[in-house]
């Protein structure tokens, strides 16, 4: 089972070439001592408050621990 530590999200709102909005998520956190990142995007702008903030980490973490058992099953 993978231990993630230290789980943070940094929101950053971007605008694409074409005039349309989404925001980056630069994922961070310590798994077996390492640091490891993550960036990903969303379809959106969103701003970068304490509650996305949290969200956006709670559902990183479920993410993980989704890939972590599909792994599981194909071993």
């Amino acid at each position: 089972m993978r231990v993630l530590t230290n789980v943070e999200v940094k929101i950053v709102p971007r605008m694409a070439a074409n005039g349309h909005p989404f925001t980056e998520l630069l994922h961070t956190w310590t798994e077996d001592g390492l640091p490891r990142t993550a960036l990903s995007r969303v379809n959106y702008a969103t701003a970068d408050t304490p509650s996305n903030r949290a969200y956006h980490i709670q559902i990183f973490k479920q993410r993980q621990a989704r890939q972590e058992a599909q792994i599981g099953l194909f071993k």
